[in-house]
Order: C-alpha cells, then sequence, then structure tokens
C-alpha cells in the first residue's frame, strides 16, 4: 500500500505565502513526474492529500482592503460570538461581539490551556469547544478515514521547522530522535538552495508554548510518524513579515519544496508494519497544570504545600526519571 502525506496551507488568514508555496508543491509533483525519478517516485508510491488553503474565507476576507485590521486578520470568520464585559461597579455590563476563531488552537490537543483564548476578540480565540470550525472537523474527519504517514501544516512567518508537542516546552514524542534528524536534514536540503537558516525545534522550545495545534493533534491523536509545522520566509526579527515581498514567493516555494522532499523519502522508508501510538515523553501525569507553577517552585512551594505534587509536578521535579 502506499504511504500517505498530507499537505495544507493557509490556517492563518494572513499568511499569504504559505497557500502560495503549497500550490507550487502541486505544480511540481504534475509537472515534473515524467521528468524527475524522484518525483516519480514519490506520485507512485506517496498518496498525497493537499489543500492548498485551508481557511479560504478568512484568506478572502484578508485580501478585501488595505487597512491593517482586515489585511493581519488571521483566524477564520465564523459567526461572531459575544462576551459581557463589566465596566464598573455602577455601570451596566457591555457587549461586545467578535468574528472568527483561530483553527491552529482549535485542535483536540491540551485544548483550552496555554497559548490560547476563552474571548471571542482575542486573535488566539480557541473556539467554543475543540474541532467546532467545521475546517478543523474536517481535518479530523479525513485523517480518521485515510491512513496519513507524514503530516505537514505551512505558516508564515519566522524560519522554523517545528516537530510536537507545542504545549509545553521540553515535551517530546517517544520517537523524538526520527522525528529531529528528519527535520535537521531537511532544514539542511533547505538552507543548501538559497542559504536559508531555519531554527529546529518544537514550538514551544523555540516560540512559545500553544495549546490545540494540528500537527500536535496529528501526532498525538490520530497517531501520524512524522509530523511537522513550518514557519516560513521571512526570520523571525522582521516585523512586518506578513507582507512577504512578492519576489521572495518563489524563492520561499522553491527552497521548501527542497525540505518537503527530504521528508517524502523519510516517508517511503517507515515499515509497512503497524507501530504502538506515539506518546509523550512527558506524559500527562506530568504536565504542570497552572501557568503559575513556575513562580510558585521558585517561591518554595514545593516543598510546603502538598497539592504541588499533582498540580505542578514538572516544575516541582516530580516527575519519574
Amino acid at each position: 500500500p502506499k504511504k500517505g502525506i498530507w499537505i495544507d496551507g493557509g490556517i492563518h488568514a494572513r499568511e499569504w505565502v504559505s497557500p502560495a508555496t503549497v500550490l507550487y508543491f502541486i505544480n511540481m509533483l504534475v509537472t515534473q513526474y515524467d521528468k524527475d525519478p524522484q518525483v516519480r517516485q514519490f506520485v507512485d508510491q506517496i498518496e498525497w492529500y493537499i489543500v492548498p488553503l485551508l481557511n479560504p474565507d478568512g484568506y478572502e476576507y484578508s485580501r478585501s482592503s488595505n487597512d491593517p485590521e482586515i489585511r493581519l486578520w488571521r483566524k477564520n470568520r465564523s459567526p461572531a460570538r459575544c462576551i459581557q464585559q463589566s465596566t464598573g461597579l455602577f455601570s451596566a455590563p457591555q457587549t461586545t461581539c467578535c468574528q472568527g476563531v483561530d483553527l491552529n488552537r482549535n485542535f483536540d490537543w491540551f485544548f483550552g490551556q496555554v497559548g490560547s483564548s476563552t474571548d471571542p476578540c482575542s486573535e488566539i480565540y480557541q473556539g467554543a469547544y475543540a474541532f467546532s470550525e467545521p475546517e478543523t472537523a474536517a481535518v479530523r474527519d479525513f485523517l480518521q478515514r485515510h491512513k496519513v504517514h507524514t503530516f505537514l501544516t505551512f505558516h508564515s512567518y519566522s524560519q522554523i521547522l517545528m516537530y510536537p508537542f507545542g504545549h509545553q516546552v521540553r515535551t517530546y514524542s517517544n520517537d523524538l530522535n526520527d522525528l529531529r534528524s528528519t527535520a535537521l536534514s531537511a532544514s539542511s536540503q533547505l538552507h543548501r538552495m538559497f542559504g536559508t537558516n531555519y531554527k529546529v525545534g518544537t514550538g514551544a522550545d523555540t516560540l512559545y508554548p500553544a495549546s490545540g495545534g494540528s500537527e500536535d493533534w496529528a501526532k498525538g491523536k490520530a497517531h501520524v510518524k512524522y509530523s511537522y509545522l513550518f514557519e516560513l520566509r521571512p526570520e523571525e526579527q522582521v516585523w512586518d513579515g506578513f507582507l512577504l515581498s512578492e519576489n521572495q514567493i518563489m524563492p520561499t516555494a522553491r527552497e521548501t519544496w527542497e525540505a518537503v522532499k527530504v521528508i517524502a523519502s523519510q516517508t517511503l522508508n517507515i515499515p509497512s508494519v503497524a507501530r504502538a501510538p506515539q506518546r509523550q515523553t512527558q506524559a500527562r501525569s506530568c504536565t504542570d497544570r497552572d501557568t503559575l507553577c513556575g513562580s510558585w517552585a521558585q517561591g518554595g512551594a514545593c516543598t510546603t504545600w502538598p497539592e504541588m505534587r499533582q498540580r505542578c509536578p514538572r516544575s516541582c521535579g516530580f516527575c519519574a526519571k
């Protein structure tokens, strides 16, 4: 049976270079089949499931105006949700309504925890519940029906190649060596084309912790072997990186295709024998349950407050060695 590779782009509306890059992958698979033996092998031996634009309504909205609030829109355009906020002791609560959900906080992986928000007006609003949005539910349903060995999702920007898990620092799957070595090979091959440097690591270790991400869910719940998130050009220090110059589109796509080919080659090497589901090496029992755990631990609460063993096992060093 063929191996399966899932690729999606444009989950965040403002990250325009992502869908363009994914479209380039399709172009290469179609146009190079009769010219490049490696591409022919990829097409013959891999089922490619490619979604260039996972957030179409958000993307179109971001293209409707140069107003920064519209051009830099991140979420989808799901119906407005309202919250009541108190403005003072003697004032009536104000109702605020905002549209959209951050689709990359809406997957069922430590949903609603660090790096997401319950405020509908937040850029990182997680949604009412995991898979509340048709876009994320469609991804879930597809991966449950099809055997996928590799999951690739493309974002911008920062030039980072991320592997799971991103919900907490120093938290990895038990096949970390496979994930990391493949990522390093891919980033090295990418670098060879134009000298572009990528960082490699988990999202939590390289950027910031965030729960509810698609690549984490694909690894932790859908049991995909190779799961990666690419943060494409430009580098992290650029302040207006979402407004990538048009002349950067093709170089971005071309160098990233080099990385994808490395990962596709590794996908073909995955044994056909079914493996046990991959688990995180720092299991849920060893996950801090409160964002203040680090501060409490520094204050000596680990030795004076018995509840810290259950609430903050990681910060207190109670994890099994």
